[in-house]
């Protein structure tokens, strides 16, 4: 049931209006991690007790089916994996995917031919022609053997081994030559006519060859099949349209939406239950409304057979808004997946989870001590030197680090944390509703019939107290600091002569920025269940008491928005949706300012579509990305007395270099008030502090964060007292 609200501001002390669920406590086991620590036993659970947030798990709602965590089986990975000793390579894909004593990962991406990244040159596809050989549209050149020569079908044997529920599914960068327009398996490009630094991809799909590539991915999935893997999924192609040298290929949307028939029919005929995951791009080049110079591959969705072809959607994250996910997951109907992704952090894939992603697949997450031997560029030179590209790119701290002097390995602390996910789900896993927290603590909820699976990170530099609320019964586990720790246990929700309860109408709020003001929530249910309020999303600076349904705003940002709010009796639910616009002030001393809250900005495009990144490991979930010299932001603050002030400014910096002077801040006349380093912070969602003081007038001002440099990523900033 929805509800329009006609809502009131309430004080502090407002009554009461909700009974709060009982402290029936079912069984509980658990185990955290933290660190380099392994999966170690959680606290004790509690029954009651005072507890400093609550995850209000709402069983009636339903989301996406759990699919798996893993990584890619690249030649450049299952190389390094291969310069280990055997005993070596044994231990570590245990403890990579073995769910009894490893992470458990078990999903994994596997490459049709060569990818865009490789360790030993050349490129090649699967039907590659020898000479005075124009055309093969029988297929009969097509042979799967260097991935067997190059041990790809052995470390699949060996992953099987450990954990046998693990699955595959595969993605092509580009056809074989002889199905392009360029003749060439790497990808050609140009510069659009009339512009300086806007390229296309020269080499396209032919028209002619889209039912025999067609014919190549089933060949590829048999081929595989005979080694005893089976390929459950394909992508149509990765990152169709990139415009670089390495292995890639343009599909227009028109021939996506043909070739996606013809891989289903094809599919069909060789009777495969194979699916087919279309896009396997980013965020961006799926739906960006405010912008025709992305590619809205969406439209690949105005052919209803295309839409019939499409078992899926999948994603990359290095560009947009991966809000987009739940959207084409509401919109279409079809399983989101992320299919290539850099970041490890923990915070990320439970994020991901939350907007609705079935899978997390992590790319090329083995290289060596030196961060490898590298054939990929990003550059858009059509006479790239490989030789000399494989000598000067690495990629380093990825996941595992083999050393090749002592042939062992060592792997980053995030294993630990994603094994609180894989080790514990399933595909019979499915993900239910459950509340955005504001404490630090985050949390995703699965079920399969009456036993649930939470997973919660406690961001804090303190043990967190963590009361679950479910259809009624409730229970309160301790999370240790910096961790994330997983809980199981069972619950029976009975679903047979319930009403759902009904929310009271509230109206529109009005709120001052760094203000407070307070909003009831009130609910009935005729059938006298405990209930219990929740949002699955909630702003910084707004909280609801999940026993009472009062909400607190303290907005940090100005503007409008509106605040979607719900009750449960763990069988359905009602909602309201409240308008809620914060009138702009100056930020106080002492107050964190989001790097979004800007009033003003110079030197990005879009509209902040592009450079407000969605980062889990951020302060309110996002951060200002892509700054470049000269850009800059400008905020509000009000300083109560003038004096000296200590400005802290939360960045991060993947770079692998410091960054000296980098950013500033300036008063309203442009003056230079203090300047700071941003330094190497190992990662673009790694944060640092760097502090410095400035001198600062008394009043309501403006002033201006300024990148000299650029090259990092903004947080937040603080003004405090020395």
């Amino acid at each position: 049931m929805r509800r329009t609200l006609t809502a009131v501001l309430v004080t502090a002390a407002a009554v009461l209006v909700a009974a709060g669920p009982a402290d029936a406590h079912p069984q509980v086991t658990g185990t955290f991690s933290t660190g380099s620590s392994a999966w170690r036993p959680a606290p004790a659970v509690a029954a009651g007790g005072a507890a400093d947030a609550t995850v209000v798990v709402d069983p009636s709602q339903t989301r996406q089916r759990y699919a798996g965590i893993g990584f890619s089986l690249d030649e450049t990975s299952v190389s390094n994996l291969w310069k280990l000793t055997p005993a070596e390579r044994e231990r570590a894909i245990r403890l990579l995917v073995d769910p009894r004593t490893g992470a458990g990962l078990d999903r994994f991406r596997l490459t049709i031919g060569s990818p865009d990244l490789i360790e030993h040159l050349p490129f090649w596809s699967y039907d590659d022609l020898p000479g005075g050989v124009a055309e093969d549209f029988g297929l009969r050149h097509f042979s799967i053997q260097r991935d067997v020569d190059l041990h790809i079908v052995d470390t699949i044997k060996l992953i099987q081994r450990y954990n046998p529920r693990a699955t595959f599914f595969a993605s092509a960068w580009s056809a074989p030559a002889w199905m392009k327009t360029n003749n060439k398996f790497t990808g050609e490009v140009a510069l659009l006519p009339g512009s300086t630094s806007s390229y296309y991809q020269v080499g396209k799909l032919r028209d002619d060859c889209i039912d025999v590539f067609a014919r190549y991915y089933v060949k590829y999935v048999q081929a595989y099949a005979r080694h005893g893997i089976k390929v459950d999924a394909l992508t149509l192609l990765n990152e169709p349209g990139m415009d670089v040298v390495y292995p890639a290929m343009d599909i227009s949307i028109a021939q996506q939406q043909k070739l996606s028939v013809a891989i289903k029919r094809e599919l069909g005929r060789a009777h495969l239950t194979t699916g087919l995951y279309v896009h396997d791009f980013n965020f961006w080049d799926w739906r960006d409304p405010g912008s025709t110079a992305t590619k809205n591959y969406y439209r690949i969705f105005d052919d209803p057979e295309a839409v019939r072809a499409a078992d899926a959607i999948a994603f990359h994250p290095y560009w947009g808004d991966p809000r987009v996910m739940r959207t084409a997951y509401e919109q279409y109907g079809k399983p989101v997946h992320m299919t290539e992704t850099s970041d490890l952090s923990p915070a990320t894939i439970l994020d991901y989870f939350r907007l609705d992603a079935s899978s997390y697949i992590m790319w090329a997450q083995t290289t060596d001590q030196d961060g490898g031997t590298l054939h990929w560029t990003d550059k858009r030179d059509n006479n790239v030197d490989w030789a000399e590209v494989g000598r000067t790119t690495k990629w380093p701290d990825r996941l595992v680090k083999v050393d090749t002097t002592t042939r062992t390995f060592t792997v980053r602390d995030e294993l630990y944390a994603m094994g609180q996910f894989a080790k514990y789900l399933t595909p019979q896993h499915v993900r239910v509703e459950s509340s955005a927290t504001s404490t630090g603590i985050s949390n995703v909820v699965f079920r399969n019939r009456d036993d649930y699976v939470a997973v919660l990170g406690n961001s804090t530099g303190t043990a967190e107290k963590v009361r679950i609320v479910v259809a009624g019964t409730s229970f309160v586990v301790t999370v240790p600091a910096g961790s994330y720790a997983t809980y199981r246990w069972t619950t029976h929700v009975p679903v047979h002569r319930n009403h759902a309860p009904e929310l009271r109408p509230v109206g529109a709020v009005t709120a001052d920025q760094y203000g407070t003001a307070h909003v009831q929530l009130s609910a009935t249910d005729r059938d006298h269940d405990a209930l219990a309020y929740y949002a699955v999303d909630l702003p910084d600076g707004v909280t609801l008491d999940a026993r009472t349904g009062l909400v607190t705003l303290t907005p940090t940002a100005a503007g409008t928005q509106n605040l979607t709010f719900f009750v449960t009796d763990g069988r359905a639910r009602d909602q309201v949706e409240v308008p809620v616009t914060v009138v702009p002030r100056g930020a106080p001393v002492g107050v964190r300012v989001e790097a979004e809250a800007y009033t003003a900005q110079h030197g990005w495009t879009d509209g902040g579509a592009n450079f407000i990144e969605n980062n889990a490991a951020a302060s309110g979930g996002r951060n200002v990305g892509w700054t470049a010299a000269g850009n800059w932001l400008q905020y509000r603050i009000d300083v109560a007395e003038p004096g000296r002030y200590d400005v802290e400014l939360r960045v991060a910096n993947g770079s692998g270099a410091a960054a000296a002077g980098a950013v500033s801040l300036r008063d309203a006349t442009g003056s230079v008030l203090a300047t700071a380093d941003v330094p190497d912070t190992g990662g673009w969602a790694t944060y640092q502090s760097v502090h410095t003081t400035a001198d600062l007038a008394a009043g309501d001002q403006v002033v201006t964060v300024f990148c000299e440099t650029g090259g990092f990523n903004l947080d937040y900033f603080r003004l405090s007292r020395p």
